[in-house]
């Protein structure tokens, strides 16, 4: 049986070409925080109490 040969490894990382392969991180903006703010004073404050009267917890 012959000898196995050794390859040279490549190590891991992003490659430096940048030839438009593979996927590409999204462009996403950051959601308002003003906006995200309204919808939590929309949140029930007894709603914990009822669930816990409903499971009966």
């Amino acid at each position: 049986m012959p000898e196995r040969v050794q390859k040279p490894t490549v190590p891991w990382g992003p490659k430096q070409g940048g030839d438009g392969e593979g996927p590409k991180a999204p462009d996403v903006s950051r959601p308002d925080t003003q906006d995200l703010l309204k919808k939590m004073r929309k949140v029930d404050p007894n709603q914990s109490k009822r669930y816990r009267q409903r499971t009966g917890q």
